[in-house]
């Protein structure tokens, strides 16, 4: 993890990945989550904006709906006129590329093996629950989520492509609070995973 000029959880992440063969997938992601946001919402044509996401949104949540918009810009080339028509941020896609290419060069030297899963995201939840399992919630009946870790009370934040759906559990990058609190970056998870991540910690459900 010392090798990775990141988060523990993301170094984690990357770890785990070698081992579930998803490591191109997950350095994709990592990346995009040590930039500023992929995608920008104009006020004044934020309708279209959210238009545009939906091609790019998955029913399993956002860090999967944000590895799909880095692979469709890296498809493009980065082309400009896409950006724009998609709304989304050149100059953060194209930095979240070059710290990609920085981390594969340190997992070539660490004599990692680049595995790649495919289109099937199980894995690459799995290898997120192992770094994010501090960062899990689960639904109450009256549609609030629960962490598990403080027992606070939190909401799927509007700006998720999970935000009219109610997972049984997620994990989630960061709490924000603002007129209440919210998820950031929410993906959805099977709770056997969080237990099978850290079984001394989660109780089976």
């Amino acid at each position: 993890m010392a090798a990775f000029p990141l988060d523990p959880r993301l170094a984690k992440v990357i770890l785990v990945s070698k081992d579930l063969n998803c490591l191109e997938e997950i350095l994709s992601i990592v990346s995009i989550l040590s930039v500023d946001s992929l995608v920008f919402n104009p006020q004044t044509k934020r309708e279209e904006a959210l238009a545009a996401r939906k091609k790019f949104e998955s029913a399993e949540g956002d860090f999967i709906t944000y590895l799909n918009i880095l692979r469709a810009f890296k498809a493009s080339a980065g082309n400009k006129k896409w950006c724009r028509e998609n709304f989304v941020n050149t100059k953060n896609a194209n930095m979240a590329l070059e710290v990609r290419r920085q981390l594969r060069g340190i997992c070539q030297d660490q004599g990692m093996q680049f595995t790649s899963s495919s289109r099937d995201s199980n894995a690459v939840r799995k290898c997120l629950v192992a770094g994010f399992f501090m960062n899990a919630a689960e639904l109450n009946k009256d549609g609030n989520y629960i962490t598990l870790s403080t027992r606070k009370i939190c909401s799927i934040h509007p700006s998720s492509s999970l935000f009219n759906c109610k997972p049984a559990y997620v994990i989630y990058n960061e709490l924000v609070q603002t007129t209440k609190c919210y998820m950031r970056d929410v993906c959805v998870v099977d709770p056997d995973w969080l237990y099978d991540a850290v079984p001394s910690y989660f109780k089976k459900k």
